[in-house]
């Protein structure tokens, strides 16, 4: 016999009535307020799962960090490319769009494995690439203009 997980927990927008959903329907139950008197759960607005963000976190991370670690949100944990992870940054964190970039960057692409000496190059690069003028050049020596 296979053990019974939850599989996902919904919750009324009134915050009355949750139900708990497993993988076998004989475990599934609800649980509504014992202060709700002559309480109807037809009129319920329930919220769907794709708005509910739930945080997971790993038994052995209690013992570690106790009181701090809130988990990580289910959404962080299916995120598989740098876009995806970028666009996540600047919807879920205040960072500004560029730091959401590179720290998806760091965290589902190549920049994880980047040195530090490789870091610094890579930041030599673009401090090159902003000083050089763009468009009007500056040159000394005599001006000459044809009044043709």
């Amino acid at each position: 016999m296979e053990p019974v997980q939850v599989l996902s927990v919904s919750k009324s927008s009134d915050g009355k009535q949750a139900n708990y959903w497993s993988t076998d329907s004989k475990a599934s139950y609800t649980l509504i307020d014992k202060n709700a008197e002559d309480y109807n759960p037809a009129s319920v607005e329930w919220v769907p799962g794709s708005r509910v963000d739930y945080n997971l976190v790993a038994p052995e991370s209690f013992e570690k960090k106790p009181g701090g670690h809130a988990g990580l949100p289910m959404s962080y944990l299916q995120i598989n490319s740098v876009e995806a992870g970028t666009e996540w940054y600047k919807a879920n964190t205040k960072y500004p769009d560029e730091v959401c970039e590179m720290m998806a960057k760091y965290e589902w692409g190549d920049l994880k494995y980047t040195t530090k000496k490789e870091f610094k190059n890579q930041k030599k690069k673009v401090e090159r690439k902003k000083k050089k003028p763009q468009g009007m050049t500056i040159r000394r020596g005599p001006i000459v203009l044809p009044f043709d």
